[in-house]
C-alpha cells in the first residue's frame, strides 16, 4: 500500500500530499511514497468488499446495488451507502 490509499493522506497536487498525522510531505508515487505504520485504509471502490473483478487498469464491478456496474479501483467511496472494508 502506499500513502495515497490511506485516509490520513491529504492530497496537495499531481505529484504530492500530506500526511495528516505526521504533517509530512509525502509523493504520490516513486520512492517514498510506501505507506508508513500508522496506515489506515481509505474508503475507496478497490477497498470495498462489493467491488469485484478489477482488470489491469483498476476497472471492476460494483455489486453493491440493485445495478452492477462498472467502477474505477481508486475511485473513492466515502459517501457511499453500500460501502464495506475489506482492510482496515
Amino acid at each position: 500500500m502506499k500513502h495515497v490509499d490511506c485516509v490520513n493522506y491529504i492530497n496537495l497536487d499531481c505529484e504530492k500530499g500530506m500526511c495528516a498525522l505526521s504533517k509530512q510531505i509525502v509523493p504520490i508515487d516513486g520512492e517514498g511514497s510506501e505507506a508508513c505504520p500508522m496506515f489506515k485504509a481509505a474508503p475507496k471502490c478497490g477497498n470495498c468488499a462489493c467491488f469485484q473483478g478489477a482488470d489491469d487498469h483498476g476497472i471492476g464491478t460494483c455489486t453493491g446495488f440493485e445495478k452492477e456496474n462498472w467502477s474505477y479501483a481508486n475511485c473513492g467511496a466515502f459517501c457511499c451507502e453500500h460501502y464495506k472494508a475489506v482492510q482496515e
